[in-house]
């Protein structure tokens, strides 16, 4: 679908938000089909946008060449082109973007989801369940893929930036998808990738200290008030009773001015203060079975074919959501056991050693992960791989430290994505936080860490492998550099397959 927007369109609108600064465009006739901040993804009659804490003016210049007849930017470059200044690019970039696609997520049912862990776990189970009822697939974005009905590809972050997420949209309109499901995270709420949208069901999962750093968010409470957006920007909203600050995000949904209808789930211990809870978990093998019941008699029996207790917990939300849109019981079923996330509680067993793979990265998922395993594998010794990022998120050293080292008996810490810093400084600044005696040794080469990790195991080990699952590169020094996959690599040592 082709769209348009006018110069004069874009001047009226930064004006209106008191957002322009100058206007330098001699053509006052002057339209664009195509809105950009990748150069290489510029043809004629593109307006650039600059933006980026590392943007270069030869971006700028190459933008142009490719035929961007005018940019907007905070500043003024040197070069000879028609240009726009704006006070805020970023928060110009978030205005215009629906304004370019023509407000795209107006025409199916969207569902945004939001928590410190359990988004990526809990869309899936959506998607799954909707596609079963539609007949037909419907849309996600989210942490490991993007799908609209056109496009198909890896996701490169949790909540793309807004012209690429309406782009994205707007794909799923064309396909006349009825439904599309998104993970969002707290960095789309805090840099407006998702201004203006509302959601017809937004999803509250939890909430624990995360993402906070100097490039991520500066404090708790903006970690958690941007997260909050959720519950002000929903035409209704499933709350987990269980979360922490379960009173401030109730609270804040009520007084959204969308005044939405509030649902809520939760595990039996609030079974008469919820909307939907889960009782009766059983595992059979690699499967879990659980029964859900509603208010009005609702009583139904499920089944997932991933084990942990948070993953129930996430099955239940879907089954909620599912029930509050109204899909039926079969297809609720159906979306529930044929999903299966890679890198998500993959466990596999070999000659008596068992792997398990999963993106655990901060203290509420390692919690969620090692308190399962300890329940399916009360006397097996635990033997852990993992590191943490670089740059970013820097408590996830110390929330380390304490869960891993709390639950494992053997430690090997290794590279994840260390991007600017040392591996060594990293994997040693984690180690200072393990109990003090803890068994642990520092193998930079994260190949090199698992493969001897799985290599050494003996009979009844358990080895588990952290955060990267099915990641396909390092982050390192700003490039993407070539890695296995925890889980083809895992699969590798265990002779699964062979690559």
């Amino acid at each position: 679908m082709l769209h348009t927007i006018s110069i004069n369109k874009i001047v009226k609108i930064l004006k209106e938000k008191d957002l322009l600064v100058e206007n330098h465009v001699s053509n006052s006739e002057l339209s664009f089909n195509q809105v950009s901040y990748d150069s290489s993804k510029v043809s004629g009659q593109t307006l650039f946008f600059c933006k980026g804490a590392h943007f270069k003016v030869g971006y700028l210049k190459l933008a142009l060449k490719n035929g961007a007849l005018a940019y907007i930017s905070e500043k003024k470059y040197d070069v000879e082109a028609d240009f726009i200044l704006v006070k805020d690019i970023r928060l110009t970039i978030s205005i215009l973007a629906p304004i370019f696609f023509e407000n795209p997520a107006d025409a199916f049912n969207l569902i945004g989801i939001t928590g410190t862990k359990g988004k990526t776990t809990l869309a899936y189970f959506i998607k799954n369940i909707l596609d079963e009822a539609s007949r037909t697939e419907t849309g996600l974005v989210g942490t490991v893929e993007t799908i609209t009905g056109i496009t198909h590809q890896s996701s490169l972050n949790t909540t793309p930036e807004p012209f690429d997420l309406q782009n994205f949209l707007d794909e799923a309109r064309q396909a006349k998808l009825p439904y599309f499901t998104m993970e969002v995270s707290s960095q789309a709420f805090k840099y407006g990738r998702v201004l203006g949208m509302t959601f017809d069901h937004g999803i509250w999962l939890n909430i624990a200290e995360d993402h906070i750093s100097p490039v991520e968010h500066p404090d708790f409470e903006d970690y958690i008030s941007s997260k909050l957006h959720l519950m002000t920007s929903s035409r209704e909203v499933l709350i987990n009773r269980e979360t922490d600050y379960f009173d401030r995000v109730y609270q804040t949904a009520q007084g959204s001015a969308l005044l939405p209808k509030i649902y809520t789930y939760a595990s039996e211990k609030y079974a008469d203060s919820v909307d939907f809870f889960y009782s009766n978990v059983l595992r059979n093998g690699t499967k879990l079975s659980f029964t859900v019941y509603g208010k009005n008699g609702y009583k139904e029996n499920f089944q997932i074919s991933t084990l942990g207790l948070f993953n129930v917990e996430n099955a239940t939300a879907a089954v909620a959501q599912a029930k509050i849109i109204g899909i039926d019981d079969e297809s609720i079923r159906k979306g529930l056991i044929k999903t299966e996330i890679p890198g998500r509680m993959n466990i596999w067993e070999k000659n008596g050693v068992t792997v398990v793979v999963d993106y655990a990265h901060n203290a509420l998922s390692y919690q969620a992960l090692y308190e399962s395993l300890k329940q399916y594998y009360p006397e097996n010794k635990i033997i852990s791989v993992g590191g943490q990022v670089g740059n970013k998120a820097l408590q996830r050293r110390k929330e380390f430290g304490e869960v891993v080292g709390r639950f494992s008996d053997s430690i090997i810490i290794t590279a994840d994505d260390p991007q600017y810093e040392e591996i060594r400084k990293i994997s040693e600044e984690m180690a200072s936080y393990l109990p003090v005696d803890s068994n642990y040794e520092i193998i930079e080469d994260r190949v090199e860490a698992i493969s001897k990790a799985i290599n050494n195991a003996e009979t009844g080990d358990v080895v588990v492998l952290l955060s990267k699952g099915t990641d396909n590169t390092q982050k390192v020094n700003g490039r993407l550099e070539p890695y296995i996959s925890d889980t083809k690599l895992a699969k590798q040592l265990l002779g699964i397959f062979k690559n």
